[in-house]
Parts: structure tokens; sequence; C-alpha cells
């Protein structure tokens, strides 16, 4: 399980289904999704993040992934 998780992390974009930024709300409404946000806290303090995310950077993954849910829609930035 832990494994298709990372790879679902990792699958480059154009290979993953993803969420027009106009849609985030409606699927946030409707699916109470977990945002996990993998970029290092560089990018994050340059660009900004959505208040309720939740940072793990992309080279910590594989060995947090106990921290994700098992219960919820995962939308990664």
């Amino acid at each position: 399980m832990r494994w298709l998780i990372l790879l679902l992390l990792i699958i480059p974009a154009w290979a993953q289904p993803m969420i027009p930024a106009s849609q985030i709300e409606s699927v946030r409404e409707d699916q109470c999704p977990f945002f996990l946000d993998v970029r290092n806290p560089d990018e994050i303090r340059q660009l900004g993040t959505l208040d309720d995310s939740y940072n793990i950077p992309l080279d910590q993954l594989e060995a947090r992934l106990d921290e994700l849910p098992k219960d919820r829609l995962i939308l990664t930035a």
C-alpha cells in the first residue's frame, strides 16, 4: 500500500487526473480532501500554500507515509 501511494504521488502530472483550480472548492465541500503539499519549506514560503494543507517535503514522504489518512482523498501540490 505504501508503495502505491508513493507511486501515485510521483507519477508525472500528465499521467494523473488533475482537478482544475476552479473546481477545488466544490471538491473540498463534497469530499473533504486531505491537502498534501510536497514542496520544500523554501518553496512554500516563496509561493504560499493553502491554510489547511499538510506539508511533507517529497524527499521525506516515504518515511512519513503513516501520517497520511487512509480514508480521504489526497490532493497534492
